[in-house]
């Protein structure tokens, strides 16, 4: 009788409607093609694979089995365990080890689009939102192992030693508290207030500025990564100037615990004292997770993510701002980036003029 629940049951749960949504952090797999031919047959297993009723709740249920029993990880290695009940992305480790060499350069890369920005009359910071292995402490077996974490230091010494009239440095005192969550590779919200208060004093911001304790609860990203569902509830701090942030017309709420890729517009009243003119954040997730703390320090304030907007759409973004914030993670400073190469600063430059 098990054997029989265990082959037929998601089948005969699928024909009577029983639906689940996937867990893989993927879109689920096409259907096959009749115009595929024979090759449709591969499609198959796939297909019904990820329409199983019941696949979420087993694929949950061996997550949590191998995480908290078996004490394993998938071996992808995109998530690290370290102690005390962190995780972190694998990617930073790996990437540690095989782009330090060229961090300095693309750190260099960036003032240079900052210089540009400038010298058009317009105020600009910089700033790179550390990787969570350069704030809290790393285990001590990693991905490419020494060569990762002497890639670290490497990096770390070069973002608190960094000098720029633009450049906003924020490891050291991402380091003095817990400003991270565990179970996610970004920063919670009292790691984004130091966010908040280090570029509020970098742009003399003459209001009033605050923080209370405040809650944000989740299942964060790496947690999603295992297929886990527990959820975490971090120290937290909220950012006020004592004034009122309202979305701009078509711009949703910020909601610090779902994701809306692209662009963000809202005004902040009343205007006295904060940062005024037009704004930008051009930024990443950091950034966008630190929206809610960073949003009442701007009398008009917009935000895109790098990567869901266009190139056209940045510069213009720039050029129609008096007052431009730019802000890449660790893990992506190279000479490659976007804003770290000359072709940018060309057509930002041209835009400008």
């Amino acid at each position: 009788m098990v054997a029989l629940v265990f082959v037929f049951g998601p089948a005969f749960g699928y024909v009577v409607g029983f639906r689940q949504a996937p867990v893989d952090n993927r879109a689920i797999a096409p259907a096959p093609s009749a115009s595929a031919g024979w090759g449709a047959l591969d499609a198959v297993g796939p297909w019904a694979s990820d329409r199983l009723a019941g696949r979420s709740t087993a694929v949950r249920g061996k997550s949590w089995f191998d995480f908290h029993v078996l004490r394993e990880l998938p071996a992808s290695g995109k998530v690290v365990r370290g102690p005390n009940g962190y995780l972190f992305l694998g990617e930073d480790f790996t990437k540690a080890c095989q782009q330090t060499p060229g961090f300095r350069q693309g750190l260099d890369g960036l003032a240079a689009l900052a210089d540009v920005i400038e010298r058009s009359g317009r105020k600009v910071v910089i700033t790179v939102g550390p990787n969570k292995s350069s704030v809290v402490e790393p285990p001590s077996v990693v991905p490419d192992g020494q060569c990762a974490l002497d890639g670290i230091a490497e990096q770390n010494r070069i973002l608190d030693a960094y000098e720029h009239p633009a450049w906003l440095g924020l490891r050291q005192e991402l380091t003095r508290s817990q400003t991270y969550w565990r179970t996610d590779s970004h920063w919670s919200g009292a790691g984004s207030a130091v966010f908040a208060k280090a570029l509020a004093a970098k742009l003399k911001l003459q209001a009033r500025l605050t923080t209370t304790p405040d809650q944000v609860t989740k299942t964060a990203d790496l947690n999603v990564l295992l297929g886990l569902t527990a959820t975490e509830t971090p120290p937290s701090l909220q950012v006020s100037t004592g004034t009122t942030v309202t979305p701009q017309p078509g711009y949703a709420a910020y909601d610090p615990t779902k994701v809306l890729y692209g662009v963000e517009r809202w005004k902040t009243t009343p205007a006295t004292g904060l940062i005024g003119g037009k704004s930008v954040i051009i930024g990443d997730s950091f950034s966008y997770f630190a929206l809610g703390n960073l949003r009442p320090l701007f009398a008009d304030g917009t935000f895109l993510w790098t990567g869901h907007v266009s190139e056209a759409e940045l510069i213009a973004a720039i050029k129609g701002a008096d007052t431009v914030v730019i802000q890449i993670v660790q893990r992506s400073i190279t000479p490659g980036h976007v804003f770290a190469t000359k072709a940018f600063r060309d057509k930002v430059a041209a835009a400008l003029r």
